[in-house]
């Protein structure tokens, strides 16, 4: 065979049909030694390379001459420390992989890789891959896969007419791209599960999906790169990923130019984006992204958009045409903006919109519809700006909320220079101010105005209710003084109690501007504080705290949010309350500016009454309270189809369908955010939207509108219950279905059964004014273990959240070791606890009887517990629900423990053992569940194995239940493990020598 020696390194031949040559690849490697190179000759190997000696493989001739072919198996298997080739053509079809890098390094040179396969070229862990001046081409998949930490390294390559994604970069892989293109690609580079990357000096056009996608806390730099003629995004960032572009390039995206979600930040520097059909810029979902000296040119849409809780930082940019805003912050957004010009802007130039946040320092604004305009609830401050040549206003405040202007030169807007609330202009140095207050409305319409705002809102009739009735008391009022009778006594202040998200804050400015239409409050803005607004943590501070905020909101509504934290002590031993010391000063300050200042307290119902008994002087300041309620299922729909019309979205009919369905499944716990949660099922609903449509380069207009059933998320885990004062019928049926549903306990069902309805009436009794029937709702569940105690008091607790009797219906469960402390004193404190931890649910006492057997001749710690409990069930008697459990027996001596238990748990719900048929039906259930299948055989061994067994006073029944189920599979493995081909069923059918004989009684 040919082989010349080159120093220590032999050249071994290659060809099809030259003499002294190996007749393929393959034999030429066998025989060469590590260091010898290959040269392959011109023709068509069809063969499978494994690359396991250090060698070098080199093409002659021109480019294409030498090409290998595969099918299934890889055409090129690295596994070697370091091999190097070049000027090969690799064709690969009907397989997962053409080029396999398992270990070691690959040097690729001037190479051409055609595929047709899942994945062209794939690094694996520990391996390194270098790409030189090659072609990737692969129609039906991906180009190149990097992942489990591998390194690549690809230079002046060109990857084109590839089916997915030209570069990805997986669980810790680092693919590293200098002076190479991409073109005719669905996409160009994907980073996720943690993918590192870098690209320099790049072109990316031709792409018909998303071009970059970082996503799930993955980084990703690039520089010097091109990206253009994109049908759909440029960039997209996605859970909590960190993409970086420095001195890049983006025109014509058919959709946005950069996105930024989930959590996820984009560093922007000195990019440049032309043409995007889209917004130039979005940021959503807690998401950060900063811009440095970036340009914008002519976008489709408001140039930079950041909306939800999200943030931008903008500094030196210039933002240019386009046919929307320039800058736009909504929702609960912050945006910043330093020394950035927007020029020729269709709408506002800078707006800040909803409850966001927007502040201008220095730039410019001009030629733009208005140039910066703050509306709704935003709020910020522009200051050394110029502001000039606009169409409409210059610097226009329609907003109820602060925003400071300062040192700005506002001048040759078509509109007021400068129009702040009530009209009045900003004199500025070169500027006019416009005297004229822009055309309003009558105080009747305006007033007509907000009660139309306030009952456009989502559901609330009973606070809409009350707070009509205090306007039409304020008109009484008048009517009375002008016939020269006396005014009744009005208390303009509120308290708001129900659960977060549920319009306390909405309601709280309405009802300011409603005060100011009527001519009671001067000008009604809305000032709101916490605790830390309040207090301070020196002595005397808290005053001077509370003093600066109250001064702030004279002539305008002082809120309170979680107000009851102020009556919750600093949580310290000893020491001042500060809390209190701002309860007192606040009282005082109410007292001595008792016409200028509406002050409203909100925070949870149950906590609301600690806060007005913390001082004598609030219930009396504070007689009216208004029950804010959970959104129903309906509502929470209505909220979601507002929020799509709003950002042009439209709800299919069977999303509607699927939403109601969420919103009724969802848990109603701590979590629950009601308005806030429909919010974030929305937003998120998008982002599943935007991924679901990523891939599709035909969406359009309507699809990009639609949301379907598809784009809404799973249900978050968690516990269940509804907010107090509301019945959710759907909740309570859906909710007694699960309990029909349960094996056996016909007499728990009915017991419990005839709880509900006696409770219901109870509750519609009240509604209607007739008395209501004195209902315990404290039980007693008697019954051996294992028989569902704990499955049905959930139930239960869920149950009466649905009913409006407990505000969130979790179960809280605990024993003796719970409740009963170790020393005098420690028991009534930790039973407290326990107590407090179940609030606005049940408290589940499991082994209830342990409390009231005697441990020994010391103190009866657990009698303390008892009598403590007795006394926080009629203190807080509408507030927790307890459930006692044990032996039926054992019971009798636990209620016997003190006289008050009797009379508080009335009802007691036997729970009897479970027959030998429910035993197999539970059984029969979890094995479904598992992917088990029960024969009619194996169904009648259970039937006998649970027939004949010994039931003595520990037996667990439905533990007992899933013990046998547990040895069964055991018993199905070990007779399954010596199958070599064992079929579907063999697999799934439990069969009756798998199930175990009983135990023998002892």
């Amino acid at each position: 065979m040919a082989s010349r020696m080159t120093g220590v390194r032999s050249v071994l031949g290659v060809s099809p049909s030259e003499p002294d040559c190996y007749r393929t690849i393959g034999d030429a490697i066998s025989a060469a030694r590590d260091g010898d190179v290959i040269s392959v000759r011109p023709g068509v190997y069809p063969e499978s390379i494994v690359l396991d000696r250090d060698v070098t493989l080199s093409g002659s001739g021109q480019a294409g001459d030498v090409r290998v072919e595969s099918s299934g198996d890889a055409v090129l298997r690295a596994t070697v420390e370091h091999a190097e080739v070049s000027g090969i053509e690799f064709a690969h079809s009907d397989g997962e992989v053409a080029v396999d890098v398992r270990s070691g390094m690959l040097n690729l040179d001037e190479c051409v890789v055609g595929a047709e396969s899942e994945v062209a070229v794939v690094a694996r862990k520990g391996s390194q891959l270098r790409l030189g001046g090659t072609t990737v081409r692969n129609p039906g998949g991906a180009g190149v896969l990097v992942f489990d930490g591998a390194k690549a390294e690809l230079t002046g390559c060109t990857f084109t007419s590839v089916g997915t994604t030209a570069v990805v970069a997986r669980s810790g892989g680092a693919p590293t791209m200098v002076n190479c293109v991409v073109t005719e690609a669905k996409g160009a580079v994907l980073a996720a599960d943690q993918g590192l990357g870098e690209l320099r000096g790049c072109r990316i056009e031709s792409i018909s999906g998303t071009a970059i996608v970082v996503e799930e806390r993955s980084k990703l730099t690039v520089s010097d790169t091109q990206v253009s003629t994109v049908d759909g995004v440029a960039l997209l960032s996605a859970g909590g990923s960190r993409p970086v572009l420095r001195d890049c390039r983006i025109a014509g995206t058919t959709a946005q130019a950069i996105v930024v979600v989930q959590d996820a930040y984009a560093e922007l520097d000195r990019v440049v984006v032309e043409g995007a059909r889209g917004h130039a810029v979005q940021v959503l979902d807690s998401s950060t992204a900063d811009l440095n000296e970036c340009v914008v040119t002519g976008a489709g849409h408001d140039a930079v958009v950041v909306g939800g809780d999200a943030s931008a930082r903008l500094a030196g940019c210039q933002i240019t045409g386009g046919s929307g805003g320039g800058i736009v912050a909504e929702q609960q957004a912050t945006v910043s903006v330093r020394d950035t010009s927007v020029v020729g802007a269709a709408s506002a130039g800078l707006t800040a919109r909803n409850q966001a946040r927007l502040v201008i320092e220095g730039g410019e604004v001009r030629e733009c519809q208005t140039g910066a305009l703050w509306r709704d609830h935003a709020e910020g401050s522009i200051n050394g700006a110029v502001v000039r040549d606009n169409l409409g206003d210059g610097i226009s405040v329609l907003t109820d909320q602060p925003v400071d202007v300062a040192g700005c030169s506002a001048d040759r807007n078509l509109g007021n220079d400068t129009r702040l609330p009530g009209g009045t202009g900003l004199p500025e140095p070169g500027g006019s101010t416009e005297d004229e207050k822009p055309p309003s409305r009558s105080d009747g319409d305006e007033l007509d105005g907000l009660l139309e705002e306030l009952s456009a809102l989502v559901g609330l009739d009973g606070v809409k209710r009350e707070v009509e009735t205090l306007v039409r008391l304020h008109q009484m009022s008048e009517r009375r003084a002008a016939a020269g009778l006396p005014s009744p006594p009005l208390s303009r202040h509120l308290v708001f109690t129900g659960a977060p998200g549920t319009g306390k804050t909405t309601v709280a400015r309405l009802y300011g501007r409603i005060l100011t239409a009527l001519g009671v409050l001067r000008s009604g803005q809305l000032v709101e504080v916490a605790r830390p607004d309040l207090v301070a943590s020196v002595v005397g501070g808290t005053a001077i705290k509370t003093t600066e905020m109250f001064n702030k909101a004279i002539g305008g509504v002082l809120f309170i949010d979680e107000a009851y934290t102020l009556s919750a002590g600093n949580g310290s031993s000893g020491g001042p309350d500060f809390g209190r010391e701002a309860i007192d000063t606040l009282v005082k300050l109410m007292e001595d500016h008792r016409d200028e200042v509406v002050v409203i307290v909100a925070g949870y119902t149950n906590d609301m009454r600690s806060f007005l008994a913390a001082n004598p002087g609030l219930s009396s300041r504070f007689s009216r309270t208004i029950e804010f309620a959970d959104y129903s299922s309906a509502e929470l729909v209505t909220i979601v189809e507002g929020l799509c019309g709003s950002h042009d979205y439209r709800l299919e009919f069977e999303t509607r369908a699927a939403l109601h369905t969420y919103f009724t499944d969802l848990p109603r716990d701590s979590a629950f955010g009601n308005g806030r949660t429909a919010r974030k099922v929305f937003e998120e609903m998008l982002g599943r939207q935007a991924y679901r449509l990523a891939d599709d380069p035909d969406a359009g207009h309507v699809a990009l509108t639609r949301l379907l059933p598809a784009d809404l998320g799973p249900l978050p885990g968690s516990s269940v219950g509804a907010g107090a004062g509301r019945a959710d019928e759907e909740r309570i049926e859906q909710l007694l279905g699960k309990l029909r549903a349960l094996v056996g306990l016909d007499e728990v069902k009915a017991e419990v059964s005839d709880m509900v309805d006696l409770l219901a009436s109870a509750r519609r009794r009240q509604a209607a004014g007739l008395p209501a029937p004195s209902v315990s709702r404290h039980l007693i569940f008697a019954g051996p273990p294992g028989t569902g105690k704990t499955t049905v008091a959930r139930l239960y607790g869920s149950l009466l959240a649905a009913l409006g009797v407990i505000a969130q219906g979790q179960v809280t469960e605990v024993a003796r070791a719970d409740l009963v402390g170790e020393y005098v004193g420690h028991t009534a404190r930790r039973t407290t606890e326990a107590f407090d931890r179940a609030r606005g649910g049940v408290l589940f006492i499991d082994e209830a009887y342990t409390l009231s057997s005697s441990r020994g001749a010391g103190h009866d710690f657990g009698r303390e517990a008892i009598d403590t409990l007795v006394k926080l069930m009629e203190d807080h008697r509408d507030e927790v629900v307890v459930i006692a459990a044990g032996y039926e027996r054992e019971m009798a001596g636990f209620l016997a423990a003190n006289p008050g238990l009797s009379s508080r748990f009335s009802h007691r719900v036997r729970f009897a053992d479970y027959t030998a048929d429910e035993l197999v039906t539970i059984v029969n259930q979890h094995a479904t569940e598992s992917g088990y299948e029960c024969t009619g055989p194996t169904v009648a061994a259970l039937r006998t194995h649970f027939a004949n067994m010994h039931r003595g006073d520990s037996f667990g029944n439905g533990r007992y239940a899933r013990q046998v189920l547990d040895s069964t599979v055991a018993h199905h493995a070990r007779r399954t493990r010596s199958l070599t081909d064992p079929t579907m069923d063999d697999l799934c059918v439990l069969l009756p020598e798998d199930v175990p004989t009983p135990p023998r009684a002892e």
